[in-house]
């Protein structure tokens, strides 16, 4: 059976882990599950719907952060049973996640393997996986580390634990954990197929929420993998089979399946006539070294002593992967360990020193690079390098080393062997502006002003749902002058994106409008808001604390941050906090519903109890102060139970409002409007075009349009769009008719007191009737030789202001004017990236198409890049 490593996505200084993914003919087994994971595989194409088991070599948000994000994905696709292993605390971190995640009818079975256990392996027709735990330097194991004793029958019975502090009350004893992970996997209906959430799954979400989980500590082991493939079985000899009568055909393929062939005389053949014998199947060893500080543990185990010694195991031993901390790969006692194995095994050596951290989202970087061309003021081109520190031979003295490119696969069986041709070369920022050559005039129209704005909103994901090869999910930044930080929605590889966004360690200096680096960032950071509990709007936070922890952690005094949330998204992170440090000890939590804006005409200020009501006064108090702002206050929004939206009003005079996931809102509407300031800047989701308004009410998004309405009826300065769907590349449409439609509760037609006849009143679906009677061509000029859908609207839209956002870009009020002069530059860069990617995608199935079937397919799909061209 052939069998192999593919490569999903190397360590380097921006992603702290190494995913790699053995692949079968039957199943596939993914080995770490970090932030953008999911990502990357749409990037790559590579296939996870065959997802067997998640092997984890440490249980910390830098190994599994894209693990729930894939886990909602694959049941989505319709996936069944899949087995998560790893070290201790992994039941306590998967229950976690009980907060956001329902898992429908998709079974997830949670293994942990514990030192000393004598069934901590995982097996089934393909691998043996034995793990190897390993500890820092000075660390002794513990009861939760150590597996139970092999010779007691019975399970331990649970002792009573302390009521958690936070605001669920139901406690979960230790015993139970398996229990409601079970419960967790069976909830749901069984037609619930998509991600659609509705009110009836929150209610059974929120049963969980309120059992807690027992206490526990973070543990520092780390697992490293023995892993061994099936038994290889033996060459089939064809003169024997011959020579014994047979002929070939069936019996052939009988005999090597193991089964004995009865002759028409009688005579009886069994395989062992002319089947050679089995051998062994081949090994691989993933080893996970996160600093020095593991060296000693890792080199002194005896697991790996066979290697060094057993003929037969240094044979079977093809590949070990190396996923090194910073500084082991450099180490003397490391370097000899390494070259201690058979000098026939391959080395494939992941640490950030050897990889150069380059850009791994091409198609993003090509469309981005095109607008940075348009407007490098609006556009910050990320930090990427295509230079490692040190070369690869400075590792160990061997013919047999691998640098680790995603997509590479090292085939295992049959033979060893290094497969790179599926690996696309990566360009950097500088080298794909350089490649593109826009066929338009790119030049900036208008010369932007110095860095004059106070308030600039960085988004640094602008899709919704699930990344994508172009957006990644929701996630904006704000650097208030003088002041601090503020994120605004977390979602998955926020952190990452920030790192290529603001540079790190050094400076971006390709980003004029934030003056620091990540971790000056970080260390200013005052203010982390989610405005409701999915997974696309927070999955990134884990891994922001925890970064915040650390890079705080040496000032004096240290700082402390302020989390503005839903109060389960606390629950969340201290459930989690049990499994990492993320600085729990110095977050002050502020419930959304606490401090919602009070209008008589539309709710009640809700205090979910007087101590909690106190606690978050002082909270507020604080975060003001912190980031001189006068106002902080939210609203409930129409989306799902506990979702809100937040106003922010500045001393210095401005006010920044942000939707979250809405459908037009009253309440939303009023905050907007409360004292004496409109909106500078209103953030609002803009999910689907105008023709999906059935798509937008079914999901509790809204529309462009809507958007535009929305921002009219709180009388905003500046509208910017985000939180696009992943289906829609183009730059989002607005229509005069379909504004003029919006009403919302207590203000009715918020574009009431506009004039219908002022400008253009054509609707989205008379436009397209107007673009189906042209041809293909004619059409395409027709689109992008208007200019804007600012012209059509004037007449409704008085002087609002319209952009929109992309990720890894910055928009102040200045930016947002000049969004109109060149958005038909911006329109003309993503058509041609529009063209680039359907040519890209069937020159791909036409490499899997038989010949006579091609003429059609084409025609297939010149007819679906005219829908698309048309939208």
């Amino acid at each position: 059976m052939k069998w192999g490593v593919q490569v999903v996505k190397p360590t380097t200084y921006n992603t702290e882990s190494t995913s790699i993914m053995l692949q079968f003919p039957n199943g596939r087994y993914l080995f770490n599950c970090g932030e953008g994971t999911q990502r990357l595989s749409f990037e790559n194409k590579t296939r996870i719907s065959k997802l067997t088991a998640v092997f984890l070599t440490r249980v910390d948000w830098e190994n599994m952060g894209g693990l729930p994000g894939m886990l909602l994905t694959l049941a989505d696709t319709g996936a069944r049973n899949m087995t998560v292993c790893g070290g201790p605390n992994l039941t306590h971190a998967m229950a976690a996640t009980r907060h956001f995640i329902l898992r429908n009818d998709m079974g997830v079975g949670v293994k942990e393997l514990r030192d000393g256990d004598a069934t901590a392996a995982f097996t089934d027709e393909n691998v043996k996986v034995t793990p190897v735990h390993i500890y820092p330097d000075g660390y002794t194991a513990n009861e939760q580390e150590k597996g139970p004793d092999s010779s007691k029958a019975a399970r331990r019975e649970p002792q009573p634990q302390q009521k958690k502090k936070g605001y669920y009350g139901q406690q979960c004893k230790e015993a139970a954990l398996e229990e409601l992970l079970q419960k967790l996997e069976q909830q749901g209906e069984d037609t619930a197929k998509k991600r659609t959430r509705s009110f009836d799954h929150d209610s059974k979400q929120l049963n969980n929420s309120e059992m807690m989980l027992p206490p526990t500590v973070p543990t520092p082991v780390a697992l490293c993998y023995i892993v061994e493939g099936p038994e290889v079985p033996g060459k089939f000899d064809v003169n024997a089979a011959k020579a014994l009568g047979l002929k070939p055909g069936p019996v052939f393929s009988r005999l090597v399946k193991g089964e004995t062939i009865t002759m028409p005389d009688g005579t009886t053949i069994s395989p062992e006539q002319c089947v050679g014998p089995t051998r062994p199947g081949g090994i691989v060893l993933i080893i996970d070294c996160p600093s020095v500080a593991y060296i000693n543990s890792l080199t002194s185990s005896m697991q790996f002593t066979p290697f060094f010694e057993d003929k037969e195991k240094q044979q079977r031993l093809r590949l070990i992967v190396h996923s090194l901390g910073a500084g082991v790969a450099q180490d003397l006692r490391y370097k000899a360990w390494a070259a201690r194995f058979p000098s026939n095994v391959y080395h494939m050596l992941s640490a950030p020193e050897f990889i150069a951290d380059n850009y791994p989202f091409q198609r993003h970087l090509r469309i981005h690079s095109s607008m940075i061309a348009v407007d490098p003021h609006t556009y910050i081109q990320p930090q990427a390098t295509s230079q490692a520190e040190l070369p690869l031979g400075s590792f160990i003295e061997s013919k047999n080393l691998i640098l680790p490119s995603s997509m590479a696969t090292f085939d295992i069986e049959p033979k060893p062997k290094l497969d790179e041709s599926a690996v696309t070369p990566l360009l950097t920022p500088q080298e794909m502006r350089a490649k593109i050559q826009p066929s338009y005039d790119s030049s900036v129209t208008v010369q932007p002003p110095a860095n004059d704005d106070d308030l600039v909103v960085c988004p640094i994901g602008t899709g919704s749902s699930v990344p994508s090869t172009y957006r990644n999910v929701s996630g904006n930044i704000v650097s208030v002058k003088g002041y601090g930080g503020m994120i605004l929605d977390c979602g998955e590889s926020t952190a990452s994106l920030l790192k290529r966004f603001l540079g790190y360690p050094q400076r971006n200096h390709n980003n004029t409008r934030i003056q620091q680096n990540y971790v000056e960032f970080m260390q200013s950071l005052r203010l982390l808001y989610v405005s409701h509990m999915h997974a696309d709007h927070h999955l990134g936070a884990i891994q922001l604390l925890h970064d915040w922890s650390q890079q705080t952690a040496h000032m004096n005094p240290q700082p402390r941050l302020t989390i503005l949330a839903p109060a389960r998204f606390w629950s969340w992170l201290e459930d989690y906090s049990g499994v990492q440090n993320i600085g729990l000890h110095r977050l002050d939590f502020i419930n959304c519903s606490d401090i919602r804006f009070a209008d008589p005409s539309f709710e009640q200020a809700g205090k979910s109890n007087m101590a909690n009501w106190f606690r978050a006064e002082r909270a507020l108090n604080k975060l003001k102060a912190d980031l001189g702002l006068s106002d902080v206050s939210t609203c409930s929004v129409i989306h799902c139970p506990w979702a809100y939206g937040v106003s922010l009003t500045h001393s210095s005079g401005w006010k920044l409002v942000y939707s979250g996931d809405t459908r037009p809102c009253g309440n939303l509407v009023a905050l907007g409007r409360a004292g004496d300031k409109p909106p500078t800047i209103l953030l609002h989701e803009a999910t689907l075009p105008d023709d999906l308004r059935q798509d937008a009410v079914a999901k509790r998004h809204s529309t462009v349009s809507e958007a535009v309405a929305m921002a009219l009826g709180m009388g905003a300065e500046n509208l910017l769009l985000t939180h696009f769907s992943q289906r829609c590349l183009t730059l989002p449409r607005w229509y005069h008719a379909n504004i003029a439609q919006v009403k919302v509760s207590h203000y009715g037609i918020l574009a009431a007191n506009n004039s219908l006849a002022a400008g253009g009143n054509q609707t989205m679906d008379s436009k397209m009737d107007e673009f189906a009677d042209m041809d293909s061509k004619a059409a395409d000029e027709a689109e992008l030789s208007e200019s804007s859908d600012f012209e059509d609207t004037k007449g409704i839209m008085r002087n609002l202001k319209v952009a929109s956002a992309f990720d890894l870009s910055a928009y102040g009020p200045s930016d947002i004017v000049r969004y109109k002069t060149n958005v038909a530059k911006l329109k003309r860069a993503m058509f041609e990236e529009m063209k680039l990617f359907i040519a890209e995608e069937d020159s791909e199935k036409s490499e899997e198409i038989p010949a006579n079937t091609k003429k059609s397919s084409a025609k297939a799909s010149k007819k679906g890049a005219q829908r698309a061209k048309a939208k």
